[in-house]
């Protein structure tokens, strides 16, 4: 039985490995092709999708984030203790696999029964794999970290920490995310492979996706932050081939440079449409109860949900914001046709133009909306924004907070070219290369499957 290692790179498509032609370890690979992502193009989507073979409508990740309708559907795989206060909400970057609509590959195969290792993929807590290593911060109550990551078996992360140290939480995500995070993961997951000899492992590195949105994909410290990457990998793959194991390499989404922000739920505001209660400290948090529509956003994509009887104002209202070139998908068939029918998606989808992306504000930008914002949103605080905000990339020295100005962020994805030149690669073996010119990410979990048998 074959052993096969999967490495997720963050944001590796094929316009970056075109730049990058000296790599050694990414060059080693005798196969490339144009992996087809599904939309939205997305962490957690894409993960869920590669390990079930289910499109975002069928295993109900249709987001990084997702919109809980009522406090007890969800309340047995959700961690609501943030924010108690609301029967409905929206939480981001939730990790239960519970939340799966699908069951990933291996626990459906009828003929295959390895043993499966998940580092730092998302939603792999509580029965995804045997052996899984993921971010999950434990804070005391003055806040500081007691532990950055959970794991099963409940000692994998106390050895690797008494190897290579606590994992650099600080270098995962916020201003400070870089290099040194992907090198731990590296580390943990070469370990991993030797000690426990997992069949199958699947390994997520994710730190060019941060210089990507910082700078966009064509600033040139997008390569140097390629080569050093490639260097961290380069004994990592050696020793999976020394085993006898298969290294696989890919792509998640491309990433592509966009220059400004659309504001949704300011355009909701501003029609009656969303309405704002004020929290403890009197600044603006969204009645979910009362508003007749708000959008939960994730970089390219937003999810909007509508009070019944309202979707026709809505439309009306998101339409006359003039925004050209993205589209406001509002009948099932269009939703379905985008693999995002789902009890989970919103009542209405908004695509971005290719050159923007979705930020959550409900408040003018600039410093006139500074009275309103909560405080959550001056800090990096990725579970109770209704949106995934790429500004925790962003440190405002002057202010010494995250920094609050989207025309900072120079990268996004979400959105899915029509050509294959724009999708993100895949790398491996030519003796092992799945069948045809492109490969679909819902073709990928049956690929690895029989390459396992």
């Amino acid at each position: 039985m074959a052993k096969v290692c999967f490495i997720l790179i963050a944001g590796l498509d094929q316009q970056l490995l075109s730049r990058t032609p000296e790599l050694s370890a990414l060059a080693s690979f005798d196969v490339r092709k144009p992996l087809q992502p599904v939309t939205p193009a997305v962490t957690c989507t894409m993960q869920a999708t590669l390990s079930t073979g289910r499109p975002p409508g069928q295993h109900g990740i249709i987001a990084n984030g997702l919109y809980t309708h009522n406090r007890a559907e969800l309340q047995s795989h959700l961690d609501l203790s943030s924010f108690p206060e609301f029967r409905r909400n929206t939480s981001f970057w939730e990790q239960s696999n519970h939340l799966l609509g699908a069951p990933r590959f291996w626990q459906a195969s009828k003929g295959w029964r390895g043993k499966v290792a998940m580092l730092f993929w998302q939603n792999s807590m509580d029965g995804a794999a045997d052996i899984v290593l993921t971010p999950k911060p434990t804070h005391t109550p003055d806040g500081k970290t007691m532990t950055a990551c959970w794991s099963s078996p409940a000692d994998l992360y106390a050895q690797l920490t008494a190897q290579y140290g606590p994992f650099p939480l600080m270098n995962y995500w916020g201003p400070m995310a870089s290099l040194p995070s992907s090198q731990w993961i590296i580390r943990a997951a070469q370990d991993v492979w030797k000690t426990h000899a997992p069949d199958l492992e699947l390994v997520y590195i994710p730190h060019m996706d941060y210089s990507l949105q910082r700078v966009g994909p064509d600033h040139p410290v997008v390569i140097k932050e390629m080569q050093a990457l490639d260097a961290a990998l380069l004994p990592f793959i050696e020793s999976v081939r020394a085993s006898g194991g298969i290294p696989i390499v890919a792509g998640d989404y491309s990433i592509t440079n966009v220059s400004r922000a659309i504001l949704p739920n300011l355009a909701l505001r501003e029609a009656g449409l969303l309405l704002a209660k004020a929290d403890e400290q009197g600044k603006l948090l969204v009645d979910y109860d009362g508003s007749a529509a708000f959008a939960m956003v994730d970089h390219q994509i937003a999810h909007i949900y509508c009070a019944p009887g309202r979707r026709g104002e809505v439309v009306r209202a998101l339409a006359a914001t003039g925004e050209r070139g993205g589209r406001i998908l509002t009948e099932p068939a269009e939703i379905d046709a985008l693999g995002l029918k789902s009890d989970r998606s919103g009542d209405i989808i908004l695509l971005a133009p290719p050159d923007a992306w979705f930020a959550h504000d409900w408040w003018p930008l600039g410093s006139a909306g500074d009275a309103e914002k909560p405080a959550w949103q001056f800090s990096v605080d990725i579970h109770r924004k209704p949106g995934y905000d790429p500004r925790e990339l962003f440190f405002d020295p002057a202010r010494k907070c995250i920094a609050q100005d989207p025309g900072l962020v120079k990268g996004s994805h979400g959105l899915v070219s029509r050509d294959p030149a724009g999708w993100p690669a895949l790398l491996c073996g030519r003796d092992v290369a799945p069948a045809g010119e492109t490969i679909a990410a819902t073709a990928v979990a049956g690929w690895l499957e029989h390459l396992l048998k």
